[in-house]
C-alpha cells in the first residue's frame, strides 16, 4: 500500500482508537534496554550500546504510533508504527471481538486486551483504549455493515 493510498484510506476514517503504554512492555523491554545501553556506554562498548538504543527507538515508535481505524469501506485498519505495514481486516471476516483481562502477573496489569476471532479460526490480540468501547463500536459497525449488504 503506497503512502497516497494510506492517506486516502485515513481521510475517510470514521473512528480511531489509540493504544496506551503497556507496563509490561515498559518493564520487560524498555527498562532492561536502557540499563544495558547505559552499562555499555559506561564500559566503553559503543556498538552494543547503539544496538540497544536503536531497539528502544523501534519499540517506542511502535508504542506511540499504534492505532486502529474503522473506515467507511467496512474494514478495520491496524497501524502499528511507521516502520510496519498497515493491516486491513474486513469486518465481515471478524466473527467476534471480546475484551479479555490477562490474569498472569497481576501487579503488571496495565490495560485490557481485545481478542478478535477471525472467520478462519485464527485469533488476533489488539490493545485499543478503551477496550470496552472498541467492542461496542465494533458490534454496532458490524450490524450496520450486515444490514447494508
Amino acid at each position: 500500500m503506497t503512502y497516497s493510498s494510506i492517506y486516502i484510506v485515513f481521510c475517510m476514517m470514521i473512528r480511531t482508537f489509540h493504544s496506551k503504554l503497556n507496563r509490561k512492555t515498559l518493564v520487560f523491554c524498555l527498562l532492561p534496554a536502557t540499563v544495558l545501553a547505559v552499562y555499555f556506554f559506561w564500559v566503553k562498548l559503543p556498538l552494543p550500546a547503539l544496538c540497544c538504543m536503536v531497539f528502544m527507538v523501534f519499540v517506542v515508535e511502535r508504542l506511540i504510533h499504534t492505532f486502529y481505524v474503522f473506515a467507511d469501506d467496512g474494514c478495520l485498519y491496524i497501524h502499528q508504527g511507521r516502520f510496519s505495514k498497515v493491516k486491513k481486516i474486513p469486518l465481515a471476516e471478524i466473527s467476534e471481538a471480546v475484551v479479555i483481562r490477562p490474569s498472569s502477573l497481576a501487579f503488571l496489569k496495565g490495560r485490557d486486551t481485545v481478542m478478535l476471532t477471525l472467520s478462519d479460526g485464527s485469533l488476533r490480540f489488539i490493545t485499543p483504549f478503551p477496550a470496552g468501547e472498541f467492542c461496542k463500536y465494533f458490534n454496532r459497525r458490524k450490524s450496520e455493515h450486515a444490514e447494508n449488504e
